[in-house]
C-alpha cells in the first residue's frame, strides 16, 4: 500500500492536516518535505472519503534567532524580535512577508491548495488564548514533563509564555513575574523595561514545545507530518503528546515522521547557513510536478538526495516513466506507480502531453531559432504548428537549468571544427554513410547501425561513440548518441561527414 493510504486508512471522521514552517529565510526544498507531505496526507484522506481540511501555519510571532548570512548588519538589532514585526529585507511590508511570498507562489505552481494562518494573528484575535491560560494554570505539571521527558530542569518561576517587552520588542528575553488572568506581568532582562501582556493578543507567545500541542488543541489537529529532529527520543513530540494528554486532554495528532533532504555533495539544507535551494528556484529549473514527484516516489522515512545536475534529468526520466506506466504505454517499475503519479502530476490528463525533458535539452543546444526548433519538435512526434505556452515553459526552464545547474558534459555546441581522421576512422564514418542512406532516421536504427559498424571493425563500442561525438561536437562525450544523430537534420549529418571525408 502506498504510504500516505497507510497513514490514513484507519482513520474515521473529519481530518485537519497541519504543516507549518517559520518564515526565518528563503523556504527551501527541504522544507518542501514538510508542506508536500502534508498535502499528499489530505489528498489521501479525501481520496478515502473522509471529510478533511489542510493548514499550513506561519510561524511568524517566532523570534529572529540570529543575522543570517542573507541579512546585513542592521538586522542585529532586531535578534529576539519577532519575523512579523521586523521591517522586510527590500524596504517593503514585513519580514516574514518578504519569505512567505515566494513561497505562496511557489504552492500554487505545484498544485498544493493550502489554508494558510499566521501564528501571530491566532495570537492577536485571542484564538490560543485559552491554551496559554490552562497551561500557565498546569505549568507545574508541563515543568514535570519536561523534566522526566527531555530532562529540563526549568526553575519553579518558570512560565510557559514569553511576553513580548513592549519597549524593545523583543520575545525571548523577559522574565514573568506573576499572572493573572488575562495579564502576565513581567521584566525584561535585556532592557530592564517592567510591563504587562495580555495573553488574548500577540503580546506574547508559548515556547514552542508547548505552542505546539496548544495548537492542536485549539485548531483541533488530527494529522501531522514533521522532521526528523521532532521525533528524537525526548524530542518536541515526545513532550508536546504527553502535554496533549496531561493538560489538555486531547489525544495527540496521527504522526509521520520523514527524513531529511540532503542537497547533493554538501549535506543538510539550512537558509541559517545560507546552505539550500529556495523552493522558488526549483520550479524554475525544473517542471513544476519534479517537485512534487520528488517527495511522492519516496518513503517518508528514507532521506533524499536533491541533485540539481545530471540527477535532476534522471529524476525526471523517472517522472516520464510512470508516467508513461500510468497511461500504459510502458511496464511499471513501482509497484505504487499510480498513487506516485497521481500525488505528483499537477493536472489531470487523458495521456501524457509533453515532450521529453532531456530531448528539450538536446534540441535546444541544437536548434536556436523557433522556426528550426518547432521542425525538430515536429519530427519527434510534436503535433502543433506553433510551439504553444505549455511547451514554452519547457523551453524556458531547460534554459534556465542548461546555464545554472546543468554539468558540462550535457552542456554541447555543433561542430565546424576540421579534425584529422585515421584510416580506420574514415573507414568507420564511410560505412556509416552507405548504410544510413536508405534507413527511415529514428534513434533505434541509426544505434544499431553504428553498433554493427565498430562491432565488424572491432572497435571498443565506447572508442566508435567517441568518434561521432568528436565529429559533431567536438567532445570525447555526449547525449545518447542514435538519440542525437536522429535529433539532427538527415542531410546535415551526411554533409558533415562528407565533408571531413
Amino acid at each position: 500500500m502506498y504510504w500516505a493510504d497507510s497513514v490514513v486508512s484507519n482513520l474515521t471522521g473529519d481530518q485537519l492536516v497541519s504543516t507549518g514552517i517559520s518564515p526565518s529565510g528563503p523556504i527551501h526544498v527541504g522544507n518542501m518535505r514538510e508542506i508536500i507531505t502534508g498535502d499528499i496526507l489530505y489528498k489521501a484522506s479525501l481520496d478515502r472519503g473522509l471529510k478533511s481540511r489542510f493548514i499550513y501555519l506561519c510561524d511568524d510571532l517566532d523570534p529572529l534567532r540570529k543575522v543570517y548570512p542573507f541579512l546585513d548588519s542592521s538586522y542585529a538589532k532586531y535578534v529576539g524580535v519577532p519575523l512579523s514585526y521586523i521591517p522586510s529585507p527590500d524596504g517593503n511590508g514585513k519580514y516574514s512577508d518578504y519569505f512567505l511570498k515566494p513561497f505562496l507562489e511557489t504552492l500554487q505552481k505545484i498544485n498544493v491548495n493550502v489554508e494558510v494562518i499566521s501564528t501571530t494573528g491566532l495570537y492577536k484575535t485571542g484564538k490560543l488564548a485559552d491554551a496559554i491560560d490552562t497551561a500557565i494554570k498546569n505549568r507545574e505539571t508541563i515543568r514535570k514533563i519536561m523534566h522526566e521527558i527531555a530532562g529540563y530542569d526549568l526553575d519553579e518561576s518558570w512560565y510557559p509564555y514569553e511576553p513580548r517587552c513592549s519597549k524593545c520588542g523583543k520575545i525571548n528575553s523577559s522574565h514573568v513575574i506573576s499572572y493573572e488572568y488575562p495579564y502576565v506581568h513581567y521584566k525584561c532582562e535585556y532592557c530592564g523595561n517592567e510591563g504587562t501582556s495580555d495573553i488574548r493578543t500577540d503580546d506574547g507567545k508559548m515556547p514552542w514545545r508547548v505552542e505546539w500541542p496548544a495548537k492542536w488543541y485549539s485548531l483541533g489537529v488530527t494529522i501531522e507530518p514533521f522532521g526528523k529532529d521532532h521525533a528524537a527520543a525526548g524530542g518536541s513530540y515526545d513532550t508536546g503528546k504527553e502535554i496533549a494528554r496531561q493538560v489538555f486532554h486531547i489525544n495527540p495528532p496521527v504522526p509521520l515522521m520523514y527524513e531529511r533532504i540532503l542537497l547533493k555533495g554538501v549535506g543538510v539544507m539550512h537558509s541559517s547557513t545560507g546552505i539550500s535551494i529556495p523552493a522558488s528556484e526549483v520550479v524554475k529549473f525544473a517542471p513544476p510536478e519534479i517537485l512534487r514527484f520528488l517527495i511522492a516516489k519516496n518513503d517518508p522515512s528514507r532521506h533524499i538526495d536533491f541533485d540539481p545536475g545530471l540527477g535532476l534529468l534522471n529524476l525526471i526520466d523517472d517522472y516520464e516513466k510512470i508516467e508513461n506506466a500510468y497511461f500504459g504505454l510502458e511496464k511499471p517499475n513501482n509497484e505504487n506507480y499510480k498513487r506516485i503519479y497521481e500525488m505528483s502530476r499537477i493536472k489531470i490528463l487523458n495521456a501524457p502531453e509533453k515532450i521529453n525533458f532531456r530531448h528539450i535539452v538536446n534540441l535546444i543546444q541544437i536548434y536556436k531559432d523557433d522556426t528550426s526548433l518547432l521542425e525538430a519538435l515536429r519530427r519527434s512526434g510534436y503535433n502543433k504548428e506553433y510551439i504553444d505556452h505549455a511547451l514554452r515553459d519547457e523551453i524556458e526552464t531547460a534554459k534556465y537549468w542548461l546555464d545554472k545547474y546543468a554539468p558540462d558534459n550535457i552542456k554541447f555546441s555543433l561542430s565546424t571544427k576540421h579534425i584529422d581522421l585515421s584510416e580506420k576512422e574514415k573507414t568507420i564514418l564511410s560505412e556509416f554513410l552507405n548504410s544510413v542512406s536508405g534507413i527511415e532516421w529514428t534513434s533505434e536504427n541509426i544505434h544499431n547501425v553504428i553498433y554493427d559498424i565498430i562491432g565488424r571493425n572491432k572497435i571498443p563500442p565506447k572508442d566508435g561513440f567517441s568518434l561521432f561525438y568528436r565529429v559533431f561536437i567536438d567532445r570525447e562525450r555526449g547525449p545518447r548518441l542514435g538519440y542525437f544523430l536522429a535529433n539532427l537534420d538527415r542531410n546535415y549529418v551526411i554533409s558533415r561527414i562528407k565533408d571531413l571525408l
